[in-house]
């Protein structure tokens, strides 16, 4: 990773609450992930993107435009990680008819994957896959419930690690399975 970069990119809030609390608590949970300093800018104003409270406070609407800019050695992971969130509603699940969950988790490991420099295998029930590879991952049978073990090498695998790890610790955030994991540690 280079010692010090800037990266940035515009999204528009698709999800139809805007950006409330789940959004925000994921936003910042995830860029406290990485080194970068994370800034987010809504209709003209900015502030620090790792702060819970601070993005509280822009009141983001569905169809804002939003700025993300992040400066640091792990600046492009950690912007491509936040838009793709951003551009997938935050995770938020509008649609949860049996059935359109399920192949959504494993996209969503795909492309968060994809995001990083560092080689990602994953390996469930004895077989192993790229994490990179949509395909092949949906070899594996991963559901949202799925807790495959993730063997990660490269310069920015601290980081790959860290998100992968939230991601399938909170069940992809598919909203039923999280609920019922909620449920079971009840």
């Amino acid at each position: 990773m280079p010692r010090t970069s800037h990266h940035s990119a515009r999204v528009t809030i698709g999800n139809r609450l805007g950006f409330h609390v789940r959004p925000v608590q994921r936003f910042a949970e995830l860029a406290r992930v990485f080194k970068a300093d994370v800034e987010v800018e809504l209709r003209g104003r900015k502030v620090p993107g790792k702060s819970v409270m601070n993005l509280m406070s822009l009141g983001g609407r569905c169809g804002d435009a939003m700025g993300i800019t992040a400066h640091g050695g792990d600046a492009k992971q950690c912007v491509q990680v936040l838009k793709f969130l951003a551009e997938n509603n935050f995770f938020v699940e509008d649609d949860l008819r049996p059935g359109t969950c399920s192949q959504r988790h494993v996209e969503r490991l795909t492309h968060i994957a994809s995001c990083f420099d560092s080689s990602i295998t994953a390996t469930a029930d004895g077989r192993s896959a790229d994490a990179k590879d949509l395909q092949a991952l949906l070899g594996l049978g991963l559901t949202p419930g799925s807790q495959p073990e993730f063997e990660i090498a490269g310069e920015d695998a601290r980081q790959a690690r860290a998100v992968i790890s939230n991601l399938v610790g909170h069940c992809y955030y598919v909203e039923e399975q999280m609920v019922k994991k909620g449920r079971e540690r009840g």
